[in-house]
């Protein structure tokens, strides 16, 4: 899948920039790196919209001096991503790294091979997420790991002893990398699967993990209430703090309530259970 990137470059650093963020994010952008004078955002090149794009850079346009676009197709980017690729210490027991780094001495050393998945770590809430499943004893706990990318949420789940683990992404490319990934850490109980919340097996699930962004979180949602128990959590990320309240307004309507939130970069982590 080819990507685009945009550059743009501050007048300085508003807080507006976070809203920013949020509404790219709303017209199919899928992932965000600040730097110190510039925000750089990704968005799928057949996710893209020039209309809402233009509308969108039309009502911000008091936040950035200029902005650059530049296209990423799909080998390119996976040779950036190999070329960036560094050790992630998800905490004092877990690691995430690519193949050709040296193993590391952790007792979970996840080997995830770069491509143009998300996922590897570096983002803040698959770190978030990824720190999170070390609360829970998932010792033959059933998952749902939806928009699972790398798939290395899944992988984590397995090493901490889940099993029945169902991983959906919508992206067949993806899930090829999945694959991969799922072999190379001689995983066994993850099952991928290409699609949609309308592809959820028909089953419950003791821990249902989403890492997507807030709309399509919102539009996939009944799928999610038709997987879990009155006992289940729900952990969410991919989304903004600023995001957090919408969402509680949300989960309150279906009788759902957050026991607890995290956050690392303005980024939000929130576990959730019926009331």
């Amino acid at each position: 899948m080819d990507y685009l990137e945009f550059r743009f470059f501050y007048k300085e650093r508003n807080l507006l920039i976070d809203i920013f963020i949020q509404e790219l994010a709303a017209i199919e952008f899928e992932a965000f790196e600040e730097e110190k004078e510039f925000l750089k955002a990704f968005v799928a090149k057949n996710n893209f919209s020039e209309t809402k794009f233009q509308l969108l850079t039309l009502k911000y346009k008091h936040l950035y001096n200029s902005y650059k676009e530049i296209s990423h197709p799909f080998q390119n980017w996976n040779k950036k991503w190999e070329s960036n690729f560094e050790i992630i210490n998800i905490n004092q027991f877990c690691s995430v790294r690519a193949s050709f780094h040296l193993p590391t001495n952790k007792k979970y050393d996840i080997i995830i091979n770069p491509k143009m998945s998300f996922g590897t770590g570096h983002h803040e809430t698959t770190r978030l997420m990824a720190k999170e499943l070390f609360n829970y004893e998932l010792s033959n706990k059933s998952i749902l790991d939806f928009g699972s990318g790398t798939a290395i949420l899944s992988i984590i789940s397995e090493k901490l002893g889940a099993i029945n683990i169902d991983a959906i992404e919508i992206d067949e490319q993806v899930n090829k990398n999945a694959l991969e990934n799922i072999k190379i850490n001689k995983a066994s109980q993850i099952n991928v699967i290409t699609g949609t919340g309308k592809d959820i097996p028909n089953k419950k699930y003791d821990f249902i993990l989403v890492n997507i962004n807030r709309n399509t979180i919102i539009k996939e949602f009944n799928y999610f209430l038709n997987s879990i128990r009155s006992d289940s959590v729900l952990i969410l990320s991919g989304f903004l703090y600023s995001d957090v309240n919408y969402i509680s307004k949300f989960l309150k309507k279906h009788n759902l309530k957050i026991i607890n939130s995290k956050m690392e970069n303005n980024w939000a982590l929130l576990i959730v259970k019926f009331f």
